[in-house]
């Protein structure tokens, strides 16, 4: 079950990416989110909370809550990068699978899972198009246990959004290791860009909110659309 602060956030977030605030617009009051939500004064403060440490809005003593007037068109926040399409909810964000696999984890892949050997996981890679144009190459691994069931039609459209309203599982955190390298001809092919060019890099480690590892993955970006956004309160 969701949590009831959580579901708050995912909300309002939705709502602020979707445009429904301007930049410095005065959100609605604590009274006014409470029944809005029909939640408690503790869950909408929590809420709060957590949207201005992700730097969404801020608030002023006596004067309400606002939202930040921030550039994020076209950038990946550092803090929240799980799921492209939440991300680009208001682009064309489309997937080309080339890969789905069930396969056992050997040592390397169980130590990243934190599982054991030969548990069942499944293997998917997918290329994510932004606006008709490749943005990242995605390689994940996804411990079986856990997300119970993944085929094609999942796999062409949102992971994320299947693992939490179709499986109902919260995602808690995420690890992330950012570097680079060079592209080899195959992934350049992929991405449509030269052998050699630069690719961004980011590992993830992603977390359910009890703390138990359920996937692992490593996305190749474009070295000349990727922006990453870090919002900051202090």
């Amino acid at each position: 079950m969701t949590l009831k602060y959580k579901m708050v956030v995912e909300q309002m977030e939705q709502e602020i990416l979707d445009g429904k605030y301007a930049p410095n617009t005065k959100l609605p009051t604590e009274e006014e989110l409470m029944k809005k939500f029909d939640v408690s004064r503790n869950t909408i403060r929590k809420a709060i909370d957590i949207l201005a440490e992700d730097g969404y809005i801020y608030q002023v003593q006596g004067s309400g809550i606002f939202l930040r007037e921030f550039s994020r068109p076209g950038c990946i926040s550092i803090k929240n990068m799980i799921g492209l399409t939440r991300e680009f909810a208001q682009d064309e964000l489309t997937s080309t699978l080339l890969q789905l696999d069930l396969l056992e984890a050997d040592d390397e892949l169980a130590e990243q899972l934190k599982c054991a050997v030969n548990t069942k996981v499944y293997y998917v890679k997918r290329v994510r198009n932004l606006n008709g144009m490749p943005f990242v190459i995605e390689e994940s691994y996804f411990n079986k246990d856990i997300i119970l069931y993944l085929d094609k039609e999942i796999c062409n459209h949102s992971i994320y959004n299947y693992i939490s309203q179709d499986l109902k599982l919260n995602v808690g955190f995420t690890d992330k290791v950012i570097s680079s390298e060079k592209l080899d001809d195959y992934d350049a092919s992929l991405l449509d860009l030269q052998p050699g060019d630069p690719t961004l890099i980011v590992e993830n480690k992603v977390f359910l909110n009890t703390g138990v590892v359920f996937s692992t993955s490593r996305e190749k970006y474009r070295y000349d659309k990727i922006k990453l956004l870090s919002l900051t309160t202090k």
